[in-house]
């Protein structure tokens, strides 16, 4: 076991220089993963790898204290560094609202990221193993879990490692007794309680006799390939978040209704994805809310509220918002403003709501492919011409924005105009000012959709560009 560990795993794992925190708990699979990183270390002294053992006694069980003596014994035979923590885990669920096995795992994993920044650790290495693995998969399977779930533990994610995650119960046993480790054994995993002791102990074994002798492998190979599969797509959502994300904030996330032309398998986790970031809710929303969002099809108007979240359809796009979002800023939650600056695309629909709630989109395009105004999505408001070669030429300067101090328009006959002025002029409320995108050409505006046009690039004999406003 060992020898294939160090030369297919343990490489890939662990880059030279590393410094490894190893958690070890006492128990046969802990032991026998620092002593196979202690192995290695000593094995690979040229890349200058060093190891610290940290403990943590719950304060449960009377064999606790000789435990840590063990673990304390086994460092200091191996001269390596040990961090012993003691906390009372049971009073600790109590406070914290939670069930005894998720606090206890909460608090240690945050106990070892303290450990990690004192001791100046880039490596945390759990004793995960292929047994774990196939009860993971199991357990979320049971759950309802999709691809990402089912993909079950990851041999490293993060600063985190599982070196052991292909090695089975019985080969770390035996080689335990190989090398003659001392381990202890913790009882309480032998009592059917909780979900996961009875799938270890009920259920995978019943697989085994009526079903699958190998059901262990299987269950692990399966993860390996969904995980394989869930990189691949984690990949292409990402690309796909960078083209249709179009508001990220803490407290709210945007995306762009083109997103339901997506495959589900890309559009079910940007969902999520979205979700995630506004809630901080790791899992993101139920299964039967994805789908609820899918099945709307981006209809505008569509709605849902979930706990501490909401999700809303305009004409910009699908709106992902903390519940009490508007309560916490300056703005109304009713004004839905795009994500400016944005290049200045031909033929493209920039939507957006002004202050009273009305829905506009406003576009530039290619004069000979302009359509009729009884072909527009809406009401035709405002419709300018330009000189088309001359916003060609330039087309890397134009971009949708809004408002900045300085703003004005070039006037034939009369010169730059300020924006304040203009607006004042047209009656614009001040309060609606702020959200109106302007047309740009650097720092000069070219188009205030619905008040005024400057007259740069006046449209002559030949190509032109029209820009359109309308009413959604």
């Amino acid at each position: 076991m060992y020898e294939k560990l160090k030369q297919q795993v343990l490489p890939q794992l662990i880059a030279p220089g590393s410094r490894i925190l190893a958690a070890v708990s006492g128990g046969p699979d802990s032991v026998a993963l620092a002593h196979i990183l202690w192995r290695y270390i000593q094995d690979k002294q040229e890349q200058k790898i060093t190891l610290v053992i940290t403990h943590v006694h719950h304060g449960v069980r009377e064999e606790s204290d000789d435990e840590e003596k063990m673990v304390q014994n086994m460092a200091r035979d191996w001269e390596i560094p040990c961090l012993i923590h003691r906390f009372d885990s049971k009073n600790y669920a109590k406070s914290v609202g939670k069930s005894f096995q998720t606090a206890a795992r909460e608090w240690r994993y945050a106990c070892w990221q303290e450990d990690m920044r004192k001791e100046n650790c880039t490596l945390l290495a759990t004793a995960h193993h292929l047994g774990d693995q196939a009860e993971t998969v199991l357990y979320r399977l049971l759950r309802g879990s999709g691809t990402a779930g089912l993909a079950g533990i990851y041999p490293q994610k993060g600063k985190l490692i599982r070196p052991l995650l292909t090695v089975t119960k019985e080969d770390i046993l035996e080689y335990c007794r190989n090398e003659k480790l001392p381990y202890a054994l913790d009882h309480s995993n032998e009592e059917p309680v909780y979900v996961r002791n009875k799938i270890r102990l009920q259920l995978l074994p019943e697989l085994q006799r009526e079903y699958n002798p190998k059901i262990i492998e299987a269950l692990g190979r399966t993860a390996e390939v969904l995980r394989w599969d869930e990189e691949y797509l984690e990949e292409e959502v990402q690309s796909a978040w960078k083209r249709w994300a179009i508001l990220d904030t803490e407290q709210r996330v945007g995306l762009r209704r083109t997103i339901f032309e997506l495959p589900k398998a890309i559009l079910s986790r940007l969902i999520r994805r979205a979700a995630t970031l506004v809630s901080g809710e790791p899992r993101g929303i139920a299964f039967q809310y994805v789908e609820q969002v899918m099945a709307s099809q981006g209809q505008v108007g569509w709605s849902q509220d979930l706990p501490g979240l909401n999700i809303g359809i305009d004409y910009q796009g699908v709106w992902f918002q903390r519940a009490d979002w508007g309560q916490s800023i300056n703005e109304s939650p009713d004004i839905l403003l795009p994500s400016l600056p944005v290049g200045a695309h031909w033929g493209e629909w920039l939507p957006w709501r002004d202050e009273a709630g009305v829905n506009w989109l406003v576009g530039l395009f290619c004069l000979e492919k302009e359509a009729e105004d009884n072909d527009y999505p809406g009401q035709c408001v405002d419709k300018v011409f330009f000189d088309g070669p001359g916003l060609i030429r330039n087309s890397e300067k134009l971009q949708w924005r809004y408002r900045q101090e300085g703003d004005c328009l070039w006037l034939a006959g009369l010169g730059h105009k300020s924006l304040k002025k203009i607006f004042q002029d047209a009656k614009v409320p001040a309060k609606h000012r702020p959200v109106i995108p302007l047309l740009a050409m650097g720092n000069e505006i070219l188009w205030i959709p619905g008040v005024k046009r400057g007259d740069r690039y006046p449209l002559e004999q030949g190509k032109g560009a029209v820009g359109v406003l309308i009413k959604c």
